[in-house]
């Protein structure tokens, strides 16, 4: 909701959501889960590559467990939703 909110704010900065990939080699996912599925270093390998090549798309999710651009979920696409959730960032932050 955040990327795609600053994606339309700021049309002329980059802006990708990304799952850089689920229950990677992480000390949070040790933790939580006691396993992992993948090296972190593929979350490391899709952020370089979207910041570093002509591999990003402005406005758009990519999904790194199926390795390419998806839906993100549906709320994130709701106007509403994303305007009650910048309203309460806004709301909590001048507090």
């Amino acid at each position: 909701m955040w990327s795609f909110s600053l994606a339309k704010q700021e049309p002329s900065i980059m802006v990708v959501a990304v799952n850089p990939g689920s229950l990677l080699d992480t000390k949070m996912a040790k933790e939580a889960y006691g396993q992992h599925w993948s090296p972190a270093e593929k979350g490391v390998a899709i952020l370089y590559d979207l910041a570093l090549t002509d591999l990003a798309e402005t406005g758009t999710y990519y999904d790194n467990d199926k390795g390419f651009y998806s839906k993100a979920h549906p709320d994130a696409y709701d106007s509403n939703k994303i305007s009650a959730l910048m309203q309460l960032t806004k709301s909590l932050l001048s507090n």
